[in-house]
């Protein structure tokens, strides 16, 4: 068969010309980075401030110049959140975990949006994926999420295994006060009322105004018996928050105590 090779060297130089045109449409002028990254950076600015709103125009305007850039769609994911919808929370976050395997900040906010879906299982994986990173920089947050899910799964053993790595875990990003109540939380929903006890209080000191902690000390104290204890914490309650739901709980059970009924 005879070949036009002017005709196929035509083609063949189409072909170059095509893929060099494609390449560079896809190519980022440092212009236009600059300009994405200076539209993220007011929109995490915006983030900080709860203007959401003013941050979700700022990312998109960053999307149109950088839609590859996983920074952008990670604040993107961040501000969906925040505004409530998680769905396209989710899809933003997946995007950036596309562009950037290993991604841990991206894998505990899916996790997060899991976890609060009571998809513990999900959660959990999520979380360990994040763990898996050794340059991750806040691994408490991810222990303490996982120990969030066991508890959700009513797995206490656990819970409280991951809670304590989150304890121990430096640098402490994760309060420990907030760590100590929901290790009490998981010894009084054992039953083991003393031990609660133990981790209320150590969360009172840290931090007096946890008033959760107080009220899970209160009804610590009722199961163990010690009333007098209890209305000093329910007390503390009121005084501090008395228009809270939580300083109204307070005031019933120590309406309750003080009129001789439990």
């Amino acid at each position: 068969m005879k070949v036009n090779v002017n005709r196929s060297t035509e083609i063949g130089f189409a072909a170059i010309l095509i893929c060099i045109l494609a390449v560079a449409a896809c190519a980022m002028s440092p212009w236009d980075q600059e300009r994405a990254d200076a539209h993220v950076n007011i929109g995490a600015a915006y983030l900080g401030s709860a203007r959401y709103n003013d941050a979700l125009k700022e990312l998109l305007e960053a999307e149109k110049l950088s839609p590859r850039d996983p920074s952008v769609h990670y604040y993107l994911g961040i501000t969906y959140y925040r505004k409530g919808l998680s769905d396209n929370a989710v899809d933003e976050f997946k995007k950036a975990l596309a562009l950037k395997p290993g991604y841990s900040e991206v894998q505990n906010y899916l996790g997060v949006i899991y976890l609060e879906k009571g998809q513990w299982d999900g959660a959990i994986q999520y979380f360990k994926d994040a763990l898996s990173n050794p340059l991750y920089e806040t691994p408490d947050k991810a222990l303490f999420n996982i120990g969030m899910a066991y508890q959700g799964k009513k797995d206490f053993d656990k819970a409280l295994k991951y809670l304590e790595e989150a304890k121990n875990k430096r640098p402490n990003t994760v309060p420990i006060a907030l760590i100590d109540l929901h290790m009490g939380l998981i010894c009084y929903d054992q039953g083991d009322f003393k031990k609660a006890t133990t981790y209320f209080k150590s969360s009172i000191k840290t931090d007096p105004n946890l008033l959760q902690s107080r009220y899970g000390l209160g009804l610590s104290y009722l199961k163990l018996n010690d009333p007098e204890k209890a209305k000093t914490e329910f007390k503390a309650i009121v005084e501090a928050a008395p228009d809270t739901e939580l300083g109204k709980e307070a005031k019933k059970s120590l309406d309750s105590l003080v009129s001789g009924r439990r």
